[in-house]
């Protein structure tokens, strides 16, 4: 494992933790684009995460040596168009099949979540924001 991607092992369910991720680096990413705040501070405090006992999402890092993005978020985004029909999407978290992605055309600086299950181009969701999804999110791990 790579030192820019920090893991941690949880002794009492040998489950891995993810403690930080990196984000897409700038220069592919739309000029006008901005990851939301809170998404960015997560990006290096992943407290509130690791907290949990159960957490089913695994954060998108660029530079983690097993991750899906191969040479450039476009080819990425591409690639999750054909599986969505959705132009435009970036994943920043997956649980298995599922993608949570942000739409690179969306320069609000608190762009709108849009859920995928890749195997089932039917299945999705979508929230108003990034804050909106983990709360959620989190709130179905306290509950599994």
């Amino acid at each position: 494992i790579k030192d820019y991607l920090s893991l941690q092992i949880n002794c009492n369910c040998g489950a891995i933790m993810q403690t930080k991720f990196n984000l897409y680096p700038k220069e592919q990413l739309p000029e006008n684009f901005k990851f939301p705040q809170s998404y960015i501070d997560l990006s290096s405090n992943m407290e509130k995460i690791n907290e949990l006992e159960y957490f089913p999402w695994w954060f998108e890092d660029p530079d983690y040596e097993n991750s899906e993005i191969e040479d450039s978020v476009y080819l990425y985004s591409k690639a999750i168009e054909k599986l969505t029909g959705v132009a435009d999407l970036i994943s920043f978290a997956r649980d298995g099949d599922w993608a949570a992605c942000f739409k690179l055309t969306d320069y609000s600086g608190n762009p709108r979540v849009y859920v995928h299950d890749l195997g089932n181009e039917a299945n999705k969701y979508e929230c108003k924001d990034f804050d909106e999804w983990l709360a959620e999110e989190i709130k179905r791990a306290k509950e599994y």
